[in-house]
């Protein structure tokens, strides 16, 4: 309010008015008043208010960075030494940050597993169907900053099923007393080795087919049931079953199967499903699975050969072609093929896993030789070749070349723990050569051992001997490998089989050690484990059956280092 108002309205306040002047007083005082106040509104509403910005925040400390490792501990095991196949561990961790629920984990059996499993919150395994042999199990914890456990924790036992004889004095044998120690014009063609240390050997040129119940030392002659002609080309014994046993007659033609132990043999009627100039090349028998099959590769030499197989429920069912019109048979680029080596999964009640090695037709087509995978469906009685990516696998080191049909030889051999359902577990060891016995120069010079880890393929270097056998004993990584030649070229002086034996043939270069002292014979070493590792086995033979040639069946009690006659020598 003015000065100037103020006074006026003192004035009129101590002025003599009347009542109706004074009430008109009063209302114009109100509305002066009410005026004021509405002014004085309008002006604070106007007015700008300071804006007070919000304190600036304190950057946070920074926290220390955790380089920690966890702890890792085993809280089950089995114990050091067991007689039972399927083990479990449990294990668990700690960290300094990191809740345990939050870690996670890798594990590795050697013996067993080829590598380090992938990080997982899994804090158990169980392993089922391991061997005999010993073990270490590792696992390793990592947390959530990355942090691994640089020293895992360790668990080490040994699977011993059956429990160790008591200590006796070596027995003394004398050979003289060996039946069949000496079988002039004999050869030892081919030998096969039971879990049990059966021990079958075929003589092919003189259709004659021996069994030694006692590895090697003794020999029955059991050639009088199969009643074929010569010669007698392969022979197959079940993984399982020492008593079931199978030879190839007639050249080729025919399969002769005993399921007593070679006391009687019965044609399979294979002969008459072949097709003009079809001969059988390789013969196998898988494990049993509640049933059992017989597998044979055959070959016309330009490259329409099958493979055919034989349920053996009820024997015999019947051969049915697991070649023609099955998937994957023929790949693009391959219009034939001739198989010259077959191979069952050592787990093939669970992995249905068939394997060959397959060379293709002449040219125009393709002339390359191969590893085929099939799976068998054990219920349909069908096969799906090759349905994994990079199968069929060419035998050989990129950049070099394999030859096509026909093999002079070739043979497969799998560690225990093969499995064709895991790629990781997926290594065959194979050979191949289209090289007369004793030449080096008249086929293709790649012949030679070959490792496959699934679809990798390394050459292994086995001097330059033409290979015409493979064994291996135990698993992947730590067994070890037999290589048979047909003919040793080492020495201008030794004219002869010689055998190989690596120790580490999952190396990318293995070391290969010679027999100082090998078997005799003129040529093409079969070799063979025995069920414990402990013994190589070893058959010679002449390429057309001579005699008087040293031809045998040979021990080696020193992973090949040394070999002797125990049998079936032709002097």
């Amino acid at each position: 309010m003015t000065e100037g108002y103020r006074i006026w309205l003192d004035r009129i306040s101590t002025s003599y008015v009347t009542l109706p002047q004074m009430k008109m007083i009063n209302k114009y005082r109100i509305l002066f008043i009410l005026c004021l106040v509405l002014l004085t509104l309008a002006n604070i509403h106007c007015v700008p208010q300071p804006i007070t910005p919000p304190p600036t925040p304190q950057p946070p400390e920074p926290s220390p960075q955790d380089t920690t490792p966890p702890e890792t501990i085993i809280t089950q095991a089995p114990e050091e030494t067991i007689n039972y196949s399927k083990v479990t561990f449990q294990w668990t961790g700690s960290d300094d940050t990191t809740p345990t629920s939050n870690l996670t984990y890798s594990y590795y059996l050697r013996g067993y597993d080829t590598e380090y499993s992938a990080f997982s919150s899994d804090t158990s395994k169980t392993y089922t169907d391991l061997p005999d042999g010993s073990y270490t199990f590792y696992v390793k914890s990592k947390d959530e900053a990355g942090n691994i456990d640089p020293t895992p924790a360790i668990s080490e036992f040994t699977i011993a099923t059956a429990p160790p004889k008591p200590k006796e004095e070596p027995q003394v044998v004398t050979p003289a007393v060996s039946t069949l120690l000496i079988v002039p014009g004999s050869d030892v063609s081919r030998i096969a080795v039971a879990y049990d240390n059966t021990v079958y050997a075929l003589d092919s040129p003189h259709a004659k087919l021996y069994k030694s119940d006692h590895g090697g030392i003794g020999w029955t002659d059991i050639s009088r049931g199969l009643g074929a002609a010569a010669p007698w080309g392969e022979l197959a014994v079940a993984p399982d079953d020492p008593k079931i046993v199978a030879v190839v007659t007639n050249a080729g033609a025919e399969v002769y199967l005993s399921i007593d132990g070679g006391a009687n043999f019965a044609a399979t009627g294979l002969s008459s499903k072949l097709g003009g100039g079809e001969r059988v090349k390789c013969l196998a028998i898988s494990l049993g699975y509640g049933r059992r099959e017989i597998a044979v590769g055959t070959s016309t030499s330009n490259g329409n050969g099958r493979v055919w197989v034989n349920i053996m429920n009820g024997f015999p069912s019947g051969w049915q072609d697991m070649s023609t019109g099955m998937p994957g048979w023929l790949s693009s680029g391959i219009s034939g093929v001739d198989v010259f080596a077959v191979e069952y999964s050592p787990g093939f009640d669970a992995d249905g896993t068939l394997l060959a090695i397959a060379a293709s037709g002449p040219p125009p087509n393709t002339d390359d030789t191969y590893l085929y995978m099939g799976i068998r469906d054990l219920g349909g009685n069908t096969t799906t070749w090759n349905s994994s990516a990079g199968y069929p696998v060419e035998i050989c080191q990129s950049g070099q070349d394999t030859p096509g049909t026909p093999l002079t030889y070739a043979d497969l051999a799998l560690p225990a723990d093969y499995s064709g359902s895991l790629p990781s577990h997926r290594h065959v060891y194979a050979c191949w050569s289209d090289n007369p016995p004793g030449t080096a120069t008249a086929g293709n010079p790649n012949d030679d051992v070959y490792r496959l880890d699934d679809t990798v393929c390394y050459r292994l270097l086995v001097r330059s001997d033409i290979i015409c056998s493979l064994a291996h004993y135990g698993m992947y990584s730590r067994g070890k490998l037999l290589a048979g030649a047909a003919m040793a070229k080492t020495t201008a002086l030794f004219q002869g089989p010689q055998i190989y034996c690596t120790f580490n043939p999952q190396s990318t270069c293995p070391t290969w050690q010679s027999s100082q002292k090998p078997p005799t014979g003129p040529g093409q070493a079969r070799v063979a484990w025995s069920p414990d590792g402990k013994a190589a086995y070893c058959g010679t033979s002449s390429a057309g059956g001579g005699s008087h040639d040293q031809s045998a069946f040979s021990i080696s009690t020193n992973n090949g280092l040394t070999w002797n006659q125990i049998g079936l020598i032709d002097l």
